[in-house]
């Protein structure tokens, strides 16, 4: 498996279960406006960045009130993080595999999330594994040397880019583990190989452009999960 030579996960449901108390705090943040907030409604946001999501919903209510809903969206999220939010615990298990295997296969550990550094390093610190990665990045704080005029968080690519550049990868040399349709979008256009593992929020969402779905790191070793890599890339080929 030379060719792959990192492995970047995803942080908010990929390897921690954050996606219900994200749901929660739009939800507060959008009845402090007057307006309710179904879970149905949320499902389209889901790994979406921040202010996105604040400018979406503050046009649907009809108010300019994006910066308001930041704040109060992070107010809140921050106060349910501080109780602690549970692991996806079959991909940390999986994540703490490959760490035991990082030499063997000659891989690099990355995470790269569109969320800010102070809620990506609060989740990591929870559940015990900032530690194990060799790069962290945030699409929100980390990427001031890109320029593009539609924002550079995910769905663009320069998280993953950047990722790739910090690691000494090429992007085709990485694999990106993401849950959602905008960091798979992401993933796939900084040309990495990339999977999706969707949670209950983001089940519904677009992965037409993952290499390849799974439902679950339960039960997968890594040597596995680098062969269906290896066979993917292999059928690129012919």
């Amino acid at each position: 498996m030379d060719h792959v030579k990192a492995i970047i996960f995803d942080c908010d449901g990929t390897l921690v279960d954050s996606e219900h108390a994200h749901y929660t705090s739009w939800r507060t943040a959008l009845q402090k406006q007057g307006r309710d907030f179904s879970v149905e409604e949320y499902y389209c946001y889901v790994g979406r960045p921040t202010e996105v999501i604040a400018k979406a919903l503050s046009q649907i209510i009809g108010k300019e009130c994006a910066q308001q809903l930041v704040k109060d969206k992070l107010a809140s999220f921050f106060s349910l993080q501080s109780k602690g939010l549970p692991p996806i615990r079959h991909t940390v298990d999986f994540m703490h595999r490959l760490i035991k295997e990082k030499e063997r296969f000659n891989l690099k550990l990355g995470l790269a999330s569109a969320a800010c550094k102070e809620e990506i390093y609060a989740h990591l610190t929870s559940l015990g594994i900032r530690h194990l990665f060799d790069v962290i990045l945030s699409g929100q704080d980390d990427l001031e040397e890109y320029q593009d005029v539609e924002g550079v968080n995910k769905p663009k690519p320069y998280v993953y880019l950047h990722a790739a550049k910090l690691l000494n990868v090429m992007p085709s040399e990485c694999v990106v583990i993401e849950d959602s349709c905008s960091g798979v979008t992401a993933g796939s256009s900084a040309g990495c190989i990339t999977i999706a593992v969707p949670n209950s929020y983001s089940k519904a969402q677009d992965f037409s452009l993952a290499d390849f779905k799974i439902e679950s790191f339960a039960g997968m070793d890594v040597e596995m999960f680098l062969n269906r890599v290896k066979e993917l890339l292999v059928s690129r080929t012919h």
